[in-house]
């Protein structure tokens, strides 16, 4: 990314000189043995300045850990919630990594929104376990320095950012404790002491725990070889979260980090002091360090080749250590330095994103030295096939080997997925994936050579190679499928009881590979039949074909909500098996595609369920699909443009909603505000789902008729009693709310509450969260004119793709356009 960045802002005669002047910052960090540990909680709230400077600036190995992978945040660039989400900011935080130059990790943790409390986040995410994950990453990694970003109390502001530091603090003295965790103690794994734990104390708006007899420290540097300052790498790392709307503004000068001890010795003179950052820790060692600065000393930025021969010397030497830990973790960097130095290209790419199990894929290898460096031996290897290359690779000569592989690979899926989630945290069960942050990719593909006498291994994940006419190349991860996958056209079936209805839902069947003729049965998990699909011919891959699925209402002998898992079961010519998944791809710009699987289901909805009006005027937000939800119910469901915006045309509608985030994203709405209150007081009824304020997400415009203003209050616990204040036709129209409503709710009750002074509005419900009082501002409503506003801060946008009943009923509720 470092290099991206260069090449955008360099004209291109400059470009491999500035990469041989970051090959030159690489060296020093193979010279520097200094190895710090950041932690936090989420994405986004890691001090990338720090990260930058310690990276950058410092050559240190420099890492940041996050209890979570941003699971239950919101979203301001699409729909995804909860896992698909998670997957987002995780390829959000590695491109933040490639900017600061920083590596990433993860516990298991899941992301369950915001938390009030320390002790809610611990138990929630199951402390043990993710302490666990804490002190192997900490073993493993054998930090000197480890920081904080929170406090371990209320001043974190986020019962997650509080738990993050509570953490870090019991795990910075069991890791060095060999009775905790003794399970991990294997290998290179083992008990390990840090320097010392500080915290990297912050000013957050009005929100200042930085004093002056703080151990402090200045940062921001200019870096001629990078052509920036640590300060801007900084701001263009955190500007790399997009999803949370965090892009950041440039910090061209100097600023101060402030930071407190927590455990070890306190710095006094500089925030290294007592770390050994050298290698001269036995004789060995200070040859190799005289060795590793010889070759800075006689570096050539126009010629890094020049260096190999002697770095090769140095690997060498190195690899002749005693300490196995040092030594992998240097020969690693060694290695990449002299693959990049040598100018060293080799790939390995397909031209299809996506193959199923037993499929051949073709996969087209190239290697390529461009430089003047000695390579012999070279094999090229996927899987058990290898081609081997007799004669010396000769300098800018292409080396080709196209070849086929069956595969027999798994599933491509993110190591975190593949066992079922468990309430809390993710189910990993291989010790060594405990912090890894990337999904595995699907294929490898493997170079064996020799440089200088000396052998090396170089690994590639084979991508899909896409040219586009706009983009040019790029490259994109590729995925193992199942030979089949599915998805329905809605996960909720509404079926209100004794309305006698029958509703029908779609699957699409896609096939991932040729499929022979034969038919499939949709079942669900008791093995019912619920439909049958012939395939006389077969299935071609790429094929879809849908199948529909009647239910009627008189045949449901449950009350309330009913889950099935889907299965496809297939009898063809050539073979019988099930599928069960259905495959999910993320497509942003700013991120490799992301595919992974989940079980295919449904939530049938068996309920007293009524509705009023039959046409709703949507106005897209950030993102969300409560309008699926609202066709389910019955409703039309109108998407409104800025055009569509005048009373005269809405008054066709029985209600107007916003999706989420409307006046924080809707660049139009400041000038549609008079006419959506026209149409409030002309009869009509408008509905805005939640908005934030704050610098980072301010209100474009105003939203009601009356002022209101809209705070970060929430109600985080789902099982939150439900206090009816005012008796409004709210609670009564068409459906008879009841506490009984607000059970089973998913992640929070409402979010970013409203309040207001004006007698106009009216706060129907409240809740309470455990210890603080009473909080009102969950529903506001303002009769204007002959109509009604509403804003709701009751997250909607969970609860309805959830298929939680009694949320579907309040919906119809806020929804109803009866006075």
């Amino acid at each position: 990314m470092k290099r991206l960045i260069l090449a955008l802002l360099l004209v291109p005669s400059m470009t491999w000189a500035q990469n041989g002047l970051q090959l030159l910052e690489n060296l020093k960090r193979i010279e520097s043995t200094g190895t710090v540990l950041h932690i936090a909680a989420h994405p986004d709230d890691e001090s990338t300045h720090m990260l930058a400077w310690f990276a950058q600036e410092q050559h240190w190995e420099t890492n940041y850990f996050a209890f979570t992978r941003g699971d239950g945040g919101q979203n301001l660039i699409g729909d995804e919630q909860g896992i698909p989400l998670g997957l987002i900011r995780t390829q959000e935080l590695l491109a933040a990594r490639k900017i600061d130059g920083a590596n990433q990790y993860f516990s298991q943790a899941f992301d369950f929104g915001f938390s009030k409390s320390t002790d809610e986040s611990l138990n929630f995410w199951n402390k043990e376990l993710v302490l666990s994950n804490l002190v192997y990453v900490i073993r493993k990694l054998r930090p000197d320095i480890i920081f904080t970003r929170f406090p371990p109390d209320a001043r974190a502001g986020h019962g997650h950012h509080s738990a993050s530091a509570v953490l870090a603090i019991e795990a910075y003295q069991a890791a060095a404790d060999p009775k905790r965790f003794p399970e991990q103690l294997k290998g290179d794994i083992k008990p390990w002491k840090a320097t010392r734990l500080l915290w990297n104390t912050f000013r957050f708006g009005s929100s200042s725990t930085v004093s002056e007899d703080q151990f402090k420290i200045q940062i921001g540097n200019f870096l001629p070889s990078i052509g920036q300052s640590t300060g801007e790498l900084a701001a263009f790392s955190r500007s790399q979260h997009k999803s949370q709307g965090f892009g950041f503004a440039v910090d061209h000068g100097k600023s101060t980090e402030y930071f407190q001890t927590l455990g070890g010795v306190a710095p006094k003179n500089s925030i290294e002091e007592g770390v050994t950052n050298h290698w001269q820790i036995s004789q060995a060692g200070a040859e190799i360090e005289r060795m590793i600065r010889l070759v800075i000393r006689n570096y050539q930025t126009e010629k890094p080749y020049l260096s190999v021969p002697d770095m090769i010397q140095v690997r060498k030497t190195l690899s002749k250590l005693d300490d196995s830990y040092l030594k992998a973790k240097k020969i690693k960097q060694i290695d990449e330095w002299i693959v990049q130095a040598a100018g060293i290209h080799f790939a390995g790419n397909t031209n299809r994103g996506t193959i199923a199990q037993g499929d051949p894929l073709m996969i087209k290898t190239e290697f390529i030295v461009r430089s003047p460096i000695h390579v012999t031996s070279l094999k090229l290897a996927i899987g058990e096939k290898d081609t081997v290359l007799k004669e010396p690779v000769i300098p800018y000569k292409r080396v080709n080997w196209n070849h086929t592989q069956l595969v027999r690979q798994s599933i491509t899926q993110p190591y975190w997925l593949v066992n079922t989630k468990e309430t809390g945290h993710f189910v990993v069960k291989n010790q060594e994936k405990i912090g890894q942050a990337a999904p595995d990719p699907a294929l490898l593909v493997h170079a064996f050579l020799t440089i200088e006498g000396e052998k090396l291994q170089i690994s590639r994940p084979i991508q899909e190679l896409v040219v586009d006419p706009v983009k040019g190349e790029y490259s994109q991860p590729i995925a193992i499928t199942p030979r089949s996958i599915f998805q329905i056209n809605h996960p909720n079936i509404l079926l209100p009881k004794g309305s006698g209805d029958s509703k029908s839902f779609d699957i699409q069947i896609k096939a991932m590979g040729a499929i022979a003729a034969g038919k499939v049965d949709v079942l669900n998990q008791a093995g019912t039949r619920l439909g049958t699909l012939e395939l006389p011919e077969g299935l071609a891959m790429g094929m879809s074909q849908n199948v529909s699925i009647t239910l009627r209402e008189k045949d449901q002998k449950f009350d309330g909500k009913e889950t099935w898992k889907l299965q496809l079961a297939y009898e063809t010519s050539r073979g019988n098996w099930v599928d069960s998944l259905q495959m999910e791809s993320i497509n942003y710009p700013h991120i490799p595609v992301q595919r992974y699987f989940s079980p295919v289901s449904v939530n049938l909805l068996h309920i007293d369920f009524k509705k009023t009006g039959k046409r709703i005027g949507y106005i897209k937000g950030a993102g969300d699909k409560v309008p699926e939800s609202l066709t389910q119910m019955g409703y039309q469901v109108d998407y409104l443009l800025e055009s569509d915006l005048k009373a005269t045309n809405l008054a066709q509608y029985d209600v107007v909603l916003t999706g989420v985030r409307a006046h924080n994203t809707v660049d139009y709405l400041p000038n549609a505000h008079a006419e959506l209150m026209k149409y409030v007081e002309q009869g009509g009824n408008y509905v805005v789902q939640y908005n934030t304020q704050s610098n980072l997400g301010p209100l474009k415009s105003q939203m009601g008729p009356y002022p209101l203003a809209i705070t970060r209050n929430r109600i985080t616990k789902e099982e939150a009693t439900p206090k009816f204040l005012v008796d409004l036709p709210i609670f009564h129209k068409p459906n008879e709310i009841k506490e009984s409503d607000f059970a089973d709710w998913v992640q929070e009750r409402s979010i970013y509450l409203a309040e207001s002074s004006d007698p106009n509005f009216t706060f129907p419900l409240a809740f309470t969260d455990p210890g603080e009082a009473e909080q009102k501002g969950n529903i506001a409503v303002a009769r204007y004119g002959k109509g009604q506003f509403i804003y709701t801060g009751l997250v909607f946008f969970r609860q309805l793709p959830a298929g939680v009943p009694g949320a579907w009923r309040l919906m119809a509720n806020v929804l109803d356009n009866r006075r």
